[in-house]
């Protein structure tokens, strides 16, 4: 009996241990199976979100390589269903767009070496669409950072480049524009810098071609009878508009707006515009102040294809645009030079004959006065009348006395070199200032004059008027170094021309014989 309590406790301490083992064993099994369960939801739910996500997300193992998961979103991207990736791998290289399958393959070959990184590239649809792809893939690796397998996304960016290249086009546009718009400013700028219309045609052709769009132009100006329009200014190929034309040749001078014709057997081409025109044409209208300037006459090549038709819509939508404000500018800086001009002209220029007046004339004579005596040179200078000009007045009346002035001013105009100026110095009085010419020449011109002027023939009112003489006095420099001297002494001898008969010429007797 006491024996049999001595082995008591051991076999209380063997039970007890075994149940620890026991409780230990249920609670790892337990562990155990929460460690599945929770591995099972994680991998359910990351399958749910694989599977749900717009990306479509790829799995590939490294050894051996293979796709070992593709997303369902594949199918919706690619148009293509995932069996095919399986049944045939080949498939999705041949999805590529073309160009761009070096690109991925060098993509994925550095993906299976472990290497982190992205790239765009674009894939062909089954319905020939074409989307663009943005991947990017991850290595993974195990405990021991052994290189295990590679996780990827794909996904479509097509809206987003589509946005992006409408940015950036909108963006090129706004820059084309914005560089149009300097072009324009510095062209006007340099227009308002012009002295001549001549000087701003030269202008405008030499500027026009960088500033529009157009392979080849013309610019026409309306003359002043506005009976004709002349082509002023040309660049590019040789156009295929008339030099010259009537207003009512172009449609668009008819209409008042821009007429853009792209058929060459169109019965609404210009008239102006010859049948063998390559491509279409585009006539812009010009005007300004209330005033028909003429017309921009600007040519465009023949569409290849429907893409290239389309763009040729968008890039001839453009040229209008370009073209319209270059000609308002345009027109605006040749109706400023116009009346430029005859501001001028009326300051310079006789109303009655066309010469120049006594204002001009004694400006003119000082500066040729400076330039003689700089080069050593002579100036002579010759004062006519016309004989009993009151005398004409008072037989056929001061219209007709008008008549006989404006024939006179024709004369004289038709026998004075380009370096010379004829002016009307007042009344029937006129001047010839003759620079680099001796007294001894200008006696020549003056009695060559004299009796030239008898053989004019001028009628009035169906009436033939009778024939006029001129009495001319001659001065030089040097002999007067300035041109109130100058003209006084002329003066002088004209009036001892008169004095002594008229009809005869007279040179001031202080005044070189010759150089």
């Amino acid at each position: 009996m006491a024996k049999h309590k001595e082995h008591l406790p051991i076999r209380r301490s063997s039970f007890r241990a075994k149940k620890k083992s026991h409780l230990r064993n249920s609670a790892q099994e337990t562990a155990r199976k929460r460690a599945e369960e929770n591995l099972r939801q994680s991998e359910e739910q990351f399958r749910q979100l694989a599977d749900n996500i717009r990306e479509v997300f790829f799995i590939y193992t490294v050894d051996p390589v293979q796709m070992v998961y593709m997303s369902p979103a594949y199918e919706e991207v690619w148009g293509r269903p995932r069996q095919d990736l399986i049944d045939r791998p080949s498939a999705w290289m041949e999805s590529i767009y073309v160009e761009d399958r070096a690109l991925v393959g060098a993509f994925y070959a550095k993906s299976m070496e472990g290497v982190e990184l992205g790239t765009e590239y674009r894939i062909v649809r089954p319905d020939s669409s074409i989307r663009w792809i943005s991947a990017r893939s991850f290595p993974v690796r195990d405990a021991n950072g052994k290189f295990i397998r590679v996780v990827g996304i794909a996904e479509d960016i097509t809206s987003r480049k589509h946005a992006l290249d409408g940015l950036h086009a909108a963006l090129a546009a706004a820059e084309h524009q914005a560089r149009h718009a300097a072009r324009l400013t510095e062209l006007l700028d340099i227009l308002q810098s012009c002295q001549t219309a001549e000087e701003a045609y030269k202008v405008i052709g030499d500027s026009l071609p960088a500033t529009l769009s157009a392979r080849s132009g013309a610019l026409c100006v309306t003359s002043a009878s506005r009976n004709l329009v002349e082509a002023v200014a040309t660049w590019g190929a040789a156009p295929s508009t008339e030099n010259s034309f009537r207003p009512d040749d172009c449609w668009a001078l008819r209409r008042g707006k821009i007429h853009e014709v792209s058929d060459s057997a169109s019965p609404l081409r210009c008239a102006h515009v010859r049948a063998t025109i390559a491509g279409s044409y585009m006539c812009v209208p010009l005007a300004a102040q209330g005033e028909t300037i003429g017309v921009l006459y600007l040519e465009e090549p023949v569409p290849s294809s429907t893409t290239a038709q389309e763009s040729e819509q968008h890039r001839s939508e453009s040229l209008g645009r370009e073209a319209t404000a270059a000609g308002e500018r345009i027109s605006l800086a040749i109706a400023n030079l116009r009346l430029r001009e005859v501001l001028r002209r009326q300051s310079l220029r006789d109303p009655l004959t066309g010469l120049f007046n006594r204002r001009y004339m004694e400006e003119s004579l000082e500066r040729e006065l400076h330039r003689a005596s700089r080069n050593s040179q002579c100036v002579s200078l010759l004062m006519l009348d016309i004989d009993h000009f009151k005398m004409f007045n008072d037989t056929f009346g001061h219209q007709a006395g008008d008549t006989l002035l404006r024939a006179l001013g024709d004369f004289l105009l038709k026998r004075t070199r380009g370096q010379d100026a004829a002016c009307r110095y007042g009344g029937e009085e006129f001047s010839l200032i003759l620079s680099g010419a001796s007294v001894e020449a200008a006696h020549k011109r003056a009695e060559l004059l004299r009796e030239d002027l008898k053989h004019l023939i001028v009628e009035y009112a169906g009436q033939v008027l009778g024939s006029v003489t001129l009495s001319i006095g001659i001065a030089a420099f040097p002999g007067h170094d300035s041109p109130k001297e100058l003209i006084d002494a002329a003066d002088q001898a004209l009036y001892r021309a008169k004095s002594e008969g008229r009809d005869r010429v007279v040179v001031d007797p202080k005044s070189c014989p010759q150089i």
